[in-house]
């Protein structure tokens, strides 16, 4: 059928002068699609050559980028103790070291400069001196190198002092712990409902609905993997003339200020009550505590000054998102770093010198200098 169609005509070869028309206009679409297709190649080596540049910023300068903060803040109720003066507060957190040199006394280095000749009265460390035992000694070499505070030097100890986490598997670590709640909460929340275990389709997507809300309150979690040897820690910085406040007050020299410090919220037996056991209820008081959540504690409001870290000031933000993980359920996403206020106390959550993972963006670390003045008249 084919041959007779070509012999009957019905296929014919098309002069080669015929064709031009043809092949100018296939030409012509595909030199603009040629020229399409540079420009998309071109758009995306752009967009990869700042996502590179960004990693690069966020990875290599950022983490290095330490910066000073100065603030003044007032008692806001009337309380005898605290000197006429004030008290300059050096506050420090969150240093994470791990024994990697060239990184932590390169922090090192920028807190000495940041600190060198000032005059503090208090050295407040707020937690997680450590991410694992190595970085002890490169801990001692940042306290060393910090002007002597003249009414004493004082800590409470963060999480990562007490517990190795495994950051690669917190994905998994979470899900688990997740799903354990819900066991535990049972039918209070619905996890466990008749209807959901009819409906197995339908009650793996309300689970992933309500792990996606648990996740949002800031709940992403390493596995534990291990113990830092917290006393070890605590020895040699006491050796230093760093007192670590584990739910207890020191009354500061030759005022009637305390300073009360609680054990953290997460690995430790934190007991506030105890902790501000002897202070008197109108003294001028400093709370400190690793975690800012201890502000949901009826008991601090006795504080007229509660320090805090552990939040990294959410240490990736994101433009129009903010501050991407927290670690708080108490504190907004614009309370995750600097100043805010809870009715007559004032809080001050510190976005720490290190980093869980290696790396900020619009997080950088810092030292703080604090000015706690007394009320006005």
């Amino acid at each position: 059928m084919f041959e007779g169609a070509e012999s009957n005509g019905d296929v014919r070869r098309t002069p080669a002068a015929n064709c031009r028309p043809s092949v100018e206009s296939s030409s012509g679409f595909h030199d603009g699609g040629s020229q399409r297709l540079q420009m998309l190649l071109a758009g995306l080596g752009a967009v990869a050559g700042l996502g590179a540049a960004l990693g690069g910023y966020a990875l290599l300068y950022e983490p290095f980028d330490v910066r000073t903060e100065r603030l003044e803040v007032r008692l806001l109720r009337d309380r005898a103790g605290l000197p006429s003066e004030g008290l300059t507060i050096l506050h420090l957190s969150d240093t994470h070291f791990r024994g990697a040199d060239r990184r932590e006394h390169a922090k090192i280095a920028q807190v000495r400069r940041a600190t060198a000749g000032e005059k503090i009265d208090l050295l407040i460390h707020t937690g997680d001196f450590l991410h694992n035992d190595n970085g002890l000694e490169n801990v001692l070499t940042l306290i060393d190198s910090i002007p002597k505070p003249r009414l004493g030097a004082f800590a409470v100890s963060g999480n990562h002092d007490h517990v190795v986490y495994n950051l690669k598997r917190a994905p998994q670590h979470t899900w688990r712990v997740f799903r354990a709640r819900e066991v535990e909460g049972g039918a209070e929340n619905g996890a466990l409902s008749r209807a959901e275990r009819e409906e197995s389709g339908m009650a793996r997507v309300r689970s992933l609905l309500r792990f996606g809300r648990y996740l949002l309150r800031n709940h992403f979690d390493g596995e534990p993997a291990g113990i830092n040897d917290i006393g070890r820690l605590r020895r040699a910085l006491e050796k230093r003339g760093m007192q670590f406040l584990d739910n207890r007050a020191v009354q500061l020299k030759g005022t009637g200020t305390f300073v009360v410090g609680i054990e953290d919220l997460l690995e430790g037996l934190p007991d506030l009550g105890r902790g501000l056991r002897g202070v008197p209820d109108d003294a001028p008081t400093i709370l400190l505590s690793h975690n800012p959540d201890i502000i949901e504690t009826a008991a601090s409001g006795r504080a007229d000054l509660i320090l805090a870290g552990h939040t990294h000031g959410g240490q990736i933000v994101l433009p129009l998102v903010g501050p991407t993980y927290t670690q708080t359920e108490q504190l907004t996403r614009s309370e995750a770093s600097g100043y805010s206020r809870r009715r007559t106390t004032h809080v001050y959550v510190h976005r720490g010198l290190g980093e869980g993972i290696p790396i900020r963006f619009g997080a950088p670390p810092h030292v703080t200098f604090l000015k706690l003045l007394p009320a006005r008249p």
